[in-house]
């Protein structure tokens, strides 16, 4: 997304645009507000009803009020945008409440830019099926750094939530890539807050979510800063807690070799290590950049396409493929990883899983498979790739009644059984 109207005020050559993030739900309806620059909203579905809404100014703060009702017991999520006089988001602030059904709870929550909000929306939102969901983004700009604000909802699991803001130039080039993580109780929202420093090179801000048990390099940058290139990395780590190792070689602009410098830092399991660190040498006009394990053996590298089962992700010898928007896996790993048994008929090329009373059929390079015996068109057939047998990770999926859900940001196909 790029970055807010206050950039402008910093900066005259960068672009000022603030992309909203929308919510997936219907457009909900409008309920009553003291005030013509507030509206409050309630989720289409009549589990929830937001019945009113008001605010005060004190001390220079907004405060929040809304009478919120549930039919149903229900945690609710009170979901407030603050805009600017330009349209533009400069404040995300949440307040989640479990409320008992036939009850009707009072939310209050303060917003602190108070005055400078032009328009205030409330929103009260129900759990969601997905694992996580983002619900609102922005970038704000201040005189030394730029702030990445980011409102996630999730899921029926707590779990560990990551973000990590990547900050591209005007050229599309990565500058800076920071993170941050928290743990979040089951369908219940976090805001994230992540500075960047690289203020003046800073165009444009893209923001990625990372539930997975995994462990790779999201990605790494570098900007001038005091005359002196600075590198930021992101590594995101798997289900056990380790030393991760970072060894940095700069070069000169002709390519010449200097100084290497290292780094080690213990990170948590499904935690991200947030490298910054600043190249000694001034000549240095470029780096690369290595991570290792624990160990210092097992290099950590940049991940494709990952497919998650309830978090965990799908150990697969050959990766996932995305085959224009449609990814394809292993036929065995997909299939035993949601409990089902394979049959493999080499004359016809067909491949028979079976779990419980369900049965399904699919034919290598056919774009029709049978599910108990019917037929069904299929986006793409199941295919030979590096002499693995790939089938369709959606249809597989939902055909054995998972869920599931892409996320395009993090390139991760999100399996819920």
């Amino acid at each position: 997304m790029f970055l807010s109207r206050r950039l402008r005020s910093i900066s005259g050559w960068f672009v000022a645009l603030v992309i909203l993030a929308s919510l997936a739900a219907p457009v909900p309806a409008v309920t009553a507000s003291s005030d013509p620059n507030i509206e409050a909203t309630a989720s289409s579905d009549s589990n929830i009803e937001l019945l009113r809404s008001e605010h005060k100014i004190s001390d220079g703060k907004m405060r929040v009020t809304a009478d919120v009702r549930v039919e149903s017991s229900e945690v609710v999520t009170l979901l407030v945008t603050g805009y600017n006089q330009f349209g533009e988001i400069i404040e995300i602030n949440r307040k989640d409440e479990f409320i008992m059904g036939g009850h009707t709870r009072v939310l209050q929550l303060t917003m602190d830019h108070g005055e400078e909000l032009a328009k205030v929306d409330i929103e009260a939102l129900e759990p969601i099926n997905e694992p996580y969901k983002v619900l609102k983004e922005t970038t704000v700009a201040h005189s030394d750094h730029v702030e990445g604000i980011i409102a996630v909802k999730n899921g029926s699991k707590s779990q560990v939530i990551n973000v990590v803001a990547t900050a591209t130039n005007s050229n599309g080039r990565v500058v800076e890539v920071r993170g941050s993580n928290n743990f979040v109780m089951d369908k219940r929202t976090s805001i994230f807050k992540i500075k960047l420093d690289a203020v003046n090179e800073i165009h444009n801000v893209k923001f990625t979510v990372l539930t997975d048990d995994q462990t790779y390099l999201v990605e790494s940058g570098t900007y001038i800063e005091d005359g002196k290139l600075v590198l930021t990395s992101v590594v995101k780590n798997g289900g056990e807690s380790q030393r991760i190792n970072a060894r940095v070689t700069p070069y000169t602009g002709d390519g010449k070799e200097l100084a290497i410098q290292t780094s080690s830092n213990y990170t948590m399991d499904h935690r991200l290590y947030n490298l910054k660190m600043q190249i000694k040498d001034t000549h240095a006009s470029q780096v690369a950049v290595q991570f290792y394990d624990e160990t210092g053996k097992q290099e950590i590298v940049k991940r494709g396409t990952l497919v998650t089962i309830d978090g965990k992700g799908l150990a697969t010898e050959q990766p996932p493929v995305n085959l224009e928007g449609n990814v394809v896996v292993p036929m065995r790993a997909i299939f035993e990883a949601l409990g089902a048994s394979i049959e493999w008929e080499q004359e016809t090329m067909t491949v028979t899983a079976t779990r419980g009373s369900k049965e399904i059929k699919l034919q290598i390079g056919s774009d029709i498979a049978y599910i108990d015996g019917q037929a069904h068109q299929l986006n793409v057939p199941a295919q030979l790739i590096n002499n693995n047998t790939m089938v369709p990770v959606r249809f597989v999926s939902e055909a054995m009644g998972s869920q599931v859900f892409w996320d395009n940001n993090s390139q991760t196909v999100l399996i819920v059984r």
